[in-house]
């Protein structure tokens, strides 16, 4: 959305207005203006500038009330020209640093804690997706003997996870027959994405030799289960309590929609901005710019964020009254944080 440059006095009136409401959630009238922000003019000029302002689709005003509140126009106005990143505070930054603890490699338990450090920090709701799976890059395949009619095959990708999926043989195979068809298959797949792997295994192993190829045939007949890695969690939420409480959520029917928006994992995560033109960028989606018509009241903060050489994204959300500041560097500094502390 492209808004037209206001003048300085309306540029610090609509900043004014805007802060003043994210901390008292109530209309903003001329006088307070006058009296907390310093503009050093009077109630009656700064009245005549929110009267412009509401004019331009920047602000608006309750039936019930005098006094002004923001609308989605001013504030994306507001992020997008007035707007300074606020630093965190020394405490917010150890409660990251303690989130990521270098021993901890299993991804579900650092993205919930991470979404859960989010959610404690912002008031609002942290929300962690989970990296795409798919694009993971084989690393290494195992396969060991359980028992006679067991195997064990071992997928390790480059971003340090693992899984394992025990299959069953006909017959014993030799250690040193089982070292070579894993040889064999690692210098076929390893280098290539989990999507890529499953999609040309086939072809890759129609070159051996009929009476050569049991196990490797079992493989690549089974590759989709085998290199699927989507039973994992893909979202991890914390924080929920955070905007049930806040005053906009009063009634008992936002209560129900906001609960309906959260608990439908799968559309609930269509409503994350598309980061992939420009994955260092942080996107803010505010009110009526969101995907989903039951999502017009709040406003969302994402980033990317790579564990390994997988991207996933982090957010927070909230209502469209929130401080856009400080939840945007948290946001991008959690990005960040977790891009170095779990690199390749």
């Amino acid at each position: 959305m492209k808004n037209e440059l206001l003048t300085d006095r309306e540029n610090s009136v609509l900043e004014a207005v805007i802060l003043d409401f994210i901390q008292s959630a109530t209309p903003v009238g001329s006088r307070n203006v006058a009296k907390n922000y310093g503009l050093d003019v009077s109630p009656a000029t700064i009245r005549n500038a929110m009267a412009d302002l509401e004019d331009k689709g920047y602000l608006t005003h309750p039936h019930t009330s005098a006094g002004r509140v923001p609308t989605d126009k001013g504030y994306r106005y507001y992020v997008d020209w007035l707007m300074q990143i606020s630093g965190l505070t020394y405490e917010e930054r150890s409660a990251l640093s303690l989130n990521m603890d270098p021993n901890i490699q299993d991804i579900e338990d650092i993205l919930k804690k991470t979404s859960r450090v989010l959610g404690q920090l912002s008031d609002e709701l942290g929300i962690v997706l989970a990296p795409k799976f798919y694009q993971g890059v084989l690393k290494k395949l195992e396969l060991v003997e359980i028992s006679s009619d067991k195997l064990l095959v071992v997928i390790n990708i480059k971003s340090g996870i693992v899984k394992t999926v025990i299959i069953e043989v006909s017959h014993t195979i030799p250690r040193r027959r089982l070292d070579d068809i894993s040889r064999l298959l690692n210098e076929r797949l390893a280098g290539l994405t989990l999507q890529e792997v499953k999609q040309t295994i086939d072809e890759r192993f129609r070159d051996i030799p009929d009476d050569d190829n049991a196990l490797i045939d079992m493989i690549v007949q089974n590759a989709d289960t085998l290199f699927e890695f989507t039973d994992r969690v893909d979202i991890h939420i914390s924080g929920a309590k955070n905007i049930i409480r806040q005053p906009e959520m009063q009634d008992p029917e936002k209560i129900t929609s906001f609960m309906e928006l959260v608990e439908r994992s799968e559309q609930f995560t269509e409503l994350f901005p598309d980061l992939a033109s420009n994955p260092e960028e942080l996107v803010i989606s505010i009110g009526s710019e969101n995907k989903q018509a039951r999502a017009s009241d709040y406003s969302i903060v994402a980033s990317t964020y790579q564990y390994g050489g997988l991207k996933g994204t982090i957010a927070i959300l909230g209502p469209t009254r929130m401080y856009y500041d400080k939840i945007a560097s948290l946001v991008q500094l959690t990005a960040n944080m977790i891009s170095d502390q779990y690199k390749d």
